[in-house]
């Protein structure tokens, strides 16, 4: 897998006890922020920049939209029949002035990569396409 990632910085950080490297992946150029250190509690999360043109709320009206079901996980809501099986930690979306995010959390490594499953599933093939 790294053969795919050229590191661009490494870095200590003090306040998390840990190591941040980031990766700047060869053939689409997107960035992967890794921070490594003794927390049991894994975090991940996928963002995109939604810059608005105009006040009309449509990054945030897409944010809900693309938690609506998708490709693999075709239920009108999975993200609450999501919440009512996982030991997540947190487990949300943000429309901030210029980007969207959406981070999950978990202590579980079953129910962490199940929830990255399901988000990028989500972000990549949202059902909004049908």
């Amino acid at each position: 897998m790294m053969k795919n990632y050229e590191l661009v910085k490494e870095e200590q950080i003090k306040e998390l006890n840990g190591t941040g490297y980031v990766y700047r992946h060869k053939k689409t150029g997107a960035r992967v922020v890794v921070v490594s250190n003794e927390d049991d509690n894994k975090v991940f999360q996928i963002g995109f920049k939604t810059p608005p043109k105009d006040d009309t709320g449509v990054p945030h009206i897409m944010e809900h939209s693309v938690l609506c079901g998708s490709r693999e996980f075709p239920l009108k809501d999975p993200f609450v029949e999501l919440v009512k099986g996982s030991l997540n930690t947190f487990l949300n979306a943000m429309t901030y002035p210029d980007k969207t995010v959406y981070p999950v959390a978990s202590c579980n490594d079953k129910d962490f990569f199940n929830l990255m499953h399901v988000y990028l599933d989500a972000v990549f093939y949202p059902n909004i396409y049908t």
